[in-house]
């Protein structure tokens, strides 16, 4: 066992010395918590602003009020443009969608009490999912802006003088046009009653109640409460593959500068040498995996709800990518090869497991084709301790998975040395 120690102190130190390995297997990780937690970071507080133009050719008060209700919305960024200014952006894709308020938008409410098209929309044709939420803003701040005209007495009488006067306007007055007369001057004698009522001396509104009530529930969260809960498994998982890989390729360098053939001239095995690069991977990963909890922990206030399970998952993870990386330094003859090889095999395991696009962010139809690769369930054992809360009983089958996989990678890899890469 001393022996198997000492060379592992050996290849410590030789990793110490590689300014571009260590950038890997510590840097890296770090990094990569950091930018994509702090892109994940704005989920929870939902969609960014959508950026809409607003062409108002209409220059009404209505205009102007549809358009200060648009822009008094959280979701919505409203900038005032030319037609031929909107339609570009548009057209480029750099604006999500332009409205143009016709003339005699105002004056037909809208466009609802006018045949005439006096909104149009233009919009970008590879953001329908904005358009269909755009939408239902945009009617919500007409009604707003409708419910504010007809509340206000004062407003609905200016409205009834301007669609009094486009009756008389016309030139062949008919029957229908002395009712609506008739209508708009009954009308105007309600609206007069309506204000004598008012007893408090203030400005005359009807006071409408649209608004439904709500009922307040605590929602259960399930899922994580932190956006760096997300990144720091694929951050230690990263780490780990790089150690893997630093490795893998350093014992193939071992044989091909005639390091691993001078070591067999010492009272050392062979058995002895490959258990050794082991544990020196085992102890990086390890030093890996606590140094970033605690930065986690300490910088980020990553909540990790169940610490000794996720160390207890760190470890089965440790484990079977040390038997990975025993497989891997065996699938080459150089370290062009084996570097090369094994970055494919471990990027392919990570796109498939989760290690770049988060388990919990993955379409439905992929997540089962995950389960094949051992990165999804490396990731799936650290999120246990972290944000998922499983017991030991629920991460067990995939701790026993993943040791399964680092003893038959191990044993492979090493049957393999001993068949292919026979030294002395």
């Amino acid at each position: 066992m001393k022996r198997i120690f000492y060379m592992a102190v050996k290849d410590l130190a030789v990793l110490m010395k590689d300014k571009g390995n260590l950038f890997w297997v510590f840097g890296f990780p770090i990094l990569f918590a950091l930018f994509f937690g702090m892109i994940f970071s704005g989920m929870s507080d939902g969609p960014s602003q959508i950026v809409v133009g607003v062409v108002d050719e209409d220059q009404t008060r209505f205009s102007e009020e549809f358009t200060e209700a648009l822009r008094a919305r959280e979701s919505l960024e409203v900038i005032t443009l030319s037609r031929a200014d909107a339609l570009e952006r548009v057209r480029k894709g750099n604006l999500s969608c332009a409205l143009f308020l016709n003339p005699g938008f105002g004056e037909g409410l809208g466009g609802f009490f006018s045949e005439e098209r006096t909104i149009e929309m233009a919009s970008d044709p590879a953001r329908t999912m904005e358009l269909g939420f755009l939408q239902g803003m945009i009617v919500q701040s007409l009604f707003e802006v409708m419910q504010s005209q007809f509340t206000n007495l004062d407003r609905v009488r200016e409205q009834l003088d301007l669609w009094r006067d486009d009756v008389r306007s016309s030139s062949d007055p008919d029957f229908e046009s002395t009712t609506l007369l008739l209508f708009f001057d009954a009308l105007e004698l309600m609206l007069k009653d309506v204000n004598e009522l008012d007893t408090n001396g203030s400005e005359s509104v009807m006071k409408l109640n649209l608004e439904i009530p709500r009922v307040e529930i605590n929602r259960e969260r399930q899922g994580p409460t932190n956006s760096f809960q997300i990144t720091f498994p694929q951050a230690i998982l990263w780490g780990i593959l790089g150690c893997a890989a630093t490795f893998a390729v350093s014992l193939v360098r071992e044989r091909t500068v005639g390091t691993m053939q001078r070591l067999l001239t010492c009272p050392l095995s062979e058995g002895q040498i490959l258990a050794g690069k082991g544990l020196a991977c085992f102890l990086t990963c390890l030093f890996v995996v606590v140094s970033l909890f605690l930065v986690g922990w300490v910088f980020f206030k990553v909540p990790f709800v169940n610490i000794p399970l996720f160390f207890l998952g760190a470890l089965c993870v440790m484990l079977c990518f040390v038997g990975v990386m025993m497989m891997v330094s065996t699938i080459g003859r150089t370290e062009q090869g084996v570097g090369g090889a094994g970055w494919a095999i471990m990027m392919v395991m990570s796109m498939l497991g989760g290690g770049m696009v988060p388990l919990v962010f993955m379409p439905d139809w992929l997540r089962p084709v995950s389960l094949i690769s051992p990165v999804r369930w490396s990731i799936y054992v650290l999120e246990g301790g972290i944000w998922r809360e499983l017991s030991f009983i629920e991460i067990l089958p995939a701790c026993g998975l993943l040791l399964l996989i680092g003893a038959v990678s191990y044993i492979l890899g090493l049957w393999l040395m001993k068949r292919f890469h026979c030294v002395g």
